[in-house]
């Protein structure tokens, strides 16, 4: 399946190879330039950071300066998104055993060894050629950062065990899924579906955006439900999966009957049915048709049906209104981007069940910085912890600030007016609250903090502040600072306030509205 983790070591194999052949036909690089990349092969890839083994600082120190923009090129275009190296000074890699099969000879004279401290490499006329994983067997390495991959708020192993009758992921638990303001009530109606006490929410029907929890709630309906009674057929499905069943019903004519009556027994015969990403359904008539007459079975049935979306069913795109409005007769629940608190409790999960050492002001730094998406949060972790061991360093805030910069954006020119309405926005003020005399608890908190982030971002004085906040005293503006700054060491909502308008302001984002 497509959510199943990749071998890691075959995976690097594959980008690698296609990235040597882009590079060999790459014009602007000079035949030393090619030089460099003889002997280096990949270790593994986690996430977006692949693991070059390179034989001397020398070679590093070349593919980390003159070569990292063209290496960084075609990375991207092999795998589409983009790729960080991290390098790593390992022996050249053997040639096979005689008793192992022959990998393929490459074409050409073979280069000769270079020296650890020659630095002018050899030629590389024939790069590319034969995949550069043909020169025998890469070393298994384990994964630095074991973090689960399936969506939601997870904190489960890599691996999806997957269960080939339900098809449900057996990680995938409410034991596993860390709870927060944005999902507690998804996850409390979804806890009731799975006990079988929730029969007025039936269809439940979870929408938000990718990489939230709503596979993880899916499943762990399946898995609880299956705990609570383990005579419940239990069916989790994929809107691709689904209509890839469908689809194969249909294309043997001599057998169709046949074939049409398993897919209605397979899906209409189960107690709890589980459809994921059903927005994918759209359009596809024939597959809605059929899918509108499962739901119509088992509804009547009292059967349990839960459906993930992207969107709220109302706003489903393809849908006809009939479908729709079954929809809706159950109960629709949402789940949003995560706290800040919620995001560092999901990282000190992840890392706890993977044995890893993180520090709290990592931890700190990855939530502030990685705000929308849980998947973001779990391939930032994953980073820094494998470039920490790759490189036998300890995890720092500076090592992962180093580790991430390339997923930081903090240069963002912020002017006074931009922190005053976005404070506005965050507190549901108005912007005029913001710089007037009013004394009122929210609005002198609310204030208070714009001020304490306009003295902290900006290099305005205390007094031009003050003139930005309605004539105010730079006493006052003094005061505020102090507050603030005291605050955020004795109370936790201080500390989440200007935690939260900080990352949003240095990130350049004017939209924001408080999740």
């Amino acid at each position: 399946m497509a959510d199943e983790p990749r071998d890691p070591v075959a995976e690097a194999n594959h980008i690698w190879s296609d990235t040597l052949t882009l590079l060999k036909h790459n014009s602007s690089l000079s035949p030393r330039d090619k030089g460099w990349l003889e002997g280096v092969y990949p270790e593994g890839v986690f996430g977006t950071t692949i693991v070059l083994c390179v034989e001397n600082a020398v070679t590093r120190q070349a593919l980390e300066n003159e070569l990292r923009q063209p290496l960084l090129e075609a990375m991207g275009m092999v795998t589409g998104q983009d790729m960080t190296p991290a390098f790593k000074i390992a022996p050249r890699r053997p040639a096979p055993r005689a008793a192992e099969p022959a990998a393929p000879a490459r074409r050409g004279a073979s280069a000769p060894k270079r020296a650890a401290d020659h630095d002018e490499p050899p030629s590389i006329a024939d790069l590319g050629k034969e995949p550069f994983g043909s020169h025998g067997p890469v070393p298994k390495v384990p994964t630095p950062a074991d973090v689960a991959t399936s969506a939601g708020y997870p904190t489960s192993r890599n691996k999806v065990a997957r269960d080939p009758e339900t098809h449900l992921n057996k990680n995938a638990t409410f034991d596993t899924f860390v709870p927060g303001d944005s999902n507690r009530f998804a996850r409390t109606v979804a806890l009731a579906v799975a006990e079988g006490s929730g029969r007025d929410f039936n269809p439940l029907c979870i929408y938000g955006g990718s990489g939230l929890g709503k596979t993880h709630l899916l499943n762990a309906i399946g898995n609880y439900a299956l705990v609570k009674d383990p005579t419940l057929k239990v069916r989790y499905v994929n809107s691709e999966e689904f209509t890839n069943e469908f689809i194969e019903a249909l294309q043997n004519t001599t057998q169709n009957q046949g074939q049409i009556a398993e897919f209605n027994r397979r899906y209409r015969e189960v107690d709890v049915l589980l459809i994921d990403d059903i927005q994918f359904l759209g359009g596809k008539e024939a597959t809605l048709e059929q899918f509108f007459h499962t739901f119509n079975a088992l509804h009547q049935a009292n059967k349990r049906i839960v459906i993930a979306s992207d969107v709220a069913p109302k706003n489903l795109k393809g849908f006809e209104a009939r479908l729709i409005s079954r929809f809706d007769s159950g109960l629709t629940v949402d789940v949003k981007p995560p706290d800040l608190e919620t995001r560092i409790a999901i990282l000190r999960m992840m890392a706890s069940m993977n044995h890893s050492n993180i520090p709290n002001d990592v931890l700190d730094l990855i939530a502030e910085r990685f705000t929308e998406n849980i998947r973001e949060l779990e391939g930032a972790l994953t980073r820094v912890t494998a470039v920490a061991s790759l490189s036998n360093q300890p995890v720092t805030r500076a090592m992962a600030e180093q580790t991430l910069q390339d997923f930081f954006t903090t240069d963002v020119e912020v002017k006074p007016t931009d922190i005053i309405s976005q404070v506005a926005r965050y507190f549901h003020l108005t912007f005029e609250d913001i710089t007037g005399k009013s004394r009122m608890k929210n609005i002198a908190t609310a204030r208070q903090v714009a001020m304490y982030l306009t003295r902290e971002m900006t290099s305005l004085s205390l007094v031009d502040i003050g003139k930005v906040f309605g004539g105010k005293d730079h006493t006052t503006v003094m005061h505020a600072c102090d507050r603030i700054s005291n605050g955020m060491q004795d109370r936790q909502e201080i500390y989440t306030y200007v935690m939260e308008l900080t990352v949003r302001l240095k990130q350049g984002n004017t939209d924001f509205k408080q999740q």
